[in-house]
């Protein structure tokens, strides 16, 4: 039998702490893979003896052997597997349990003074490059799209059309990166992070507990998102880190008198000048002390929907 079917099969025989136990690492497995036994245990909230009793009443000599049967049956990326009794039939109540569970873990895990060190760190980067590949790319599209409300030169990686070489290759240290590696990643993602820290880049990682060994490796500040897990994972945790990072880095922008964030917020009828509405951000961006900006802005963004209105007129002509 797999360990799966070990615990499944023994469930009922154990202690309730056991099952507790035994419940995180069917949740879990890829933890239970990659972690030591203190690691393990603090990560699933059961004592170091508690576990080795699990281990020996599933049939395992030691933690060594419990782990060499994880690695049979799981790889790192692959769906975890539901405990026996995960389910109520409510879907919305159980959804919202594991979810509060992954929250609660992810935020035990982070101090008040490191979300502020790299807030700071975030704003006074020359450039911010975020990565997000596969499942990643939509977090990390997100955050972009936060950032740039609190300060300039946000990019992307990779642009479209470009390689990634040609994107990092003069980034320093006066910049900063930020990759998502929550579950399943390419290959290419620890080879885009080791280039990164040999550029002497300074990383910000946003990942699950997989990982951990490549953000050590390349010296990165590792932001450890526990994910909930069913059938299919749930994001939410690391949605809620990319929200924490982006609230965190407009509220000392606002604190420390940027611009960028008043700049936006007085253009917010810019959307509007397509369809020929009243546009007042000028005024609005004189209000937050940075109406030349704003204004220019506005010019140059009205030059642009004429010379859209002249390439749309040009082709119905044609």
């Amino acid at each position: 039998m797999n360990v799966v079917e070990r615990i499944r099969q023994s469930h009922d025989s154990l202690t309730t702490t056991e099952q507790e136990a035994a419940d995180f690492i069917l949740g879990h497995l890829t933890d239970a893979l990659i972690s030591n036994s203190a690691e393990l245990s603090q990560l699933s909230g059961v004592s170091q003896p508690t576990l080795s009793r699990l281990f020996r009443k599933l049939g395992y000599k030691n933690a060594r052997e419990f782990r060499r049967d994880v690695r049979r049956y799981h790889q790192p990326g692959a769906p975890e597997v539901a405990s026996p009794d995960s389910t109520s039939g409510n879907f919305a109540h159980d959804l919202l349990e594991r979810d509060t569970t992954s929250l609660s873990r992810t935020y035990n895990r982070i101090s008040d003074g490191q979300i502020a060190t790299l807030a700071a760190r975030i704003l006074d980067a020359r450039t911010v490059a975020i990565l997000g590949l596969r499942n990643n790319y939509p977090m990390a599209l997100h955050l972009r799209e936060q950032l740039i409300q609190s300060r300039s030169n946000v990019m992307m990686l990779p642009q479209p059309g470009q390689s990634l070489a040609e994107e990092i290759v003069d980034l320093d240290g006066r910049d900063l990166a930020i990759l998502f590696g929550v579950r399943r990643r390419t290959p290419i993602f620890a080879t885009i992070a080791q280039e990164l820290h040999r550029q002497g880049v300074p990383i910000i990682m946003v990942g699950d507990s997989t990982l951990r060994r490549t953000a050590q490796s390349c010296d990165a500040t590792f932001l450890e998102a526990d994910v909930s897990v069913h059938i299919l994972t749930s994001f939410t945790a690391a949605f809620s880190l990319v929200a924490l990072l982006a609230d965190a880095v407009a509220t000392r922008a606002q604190l420390a008198g940027h611009g960028e964030v008043g700049r936006i917020a007085g253009l917010d009828e810019i959307e509007g000048l397509g369809d020929g509405l009243p546009a007042e951000s000028t005024e609005q961006a004189g209000e937050t002390g940075d109406a030349a900006a704003a204004e220019g802005r506005i010019e140059r963004i009205n030059r642009g929907f004429a010379q859209l209105d002249e390439l749309e007129r040009g082709a119905l002509r044609r």
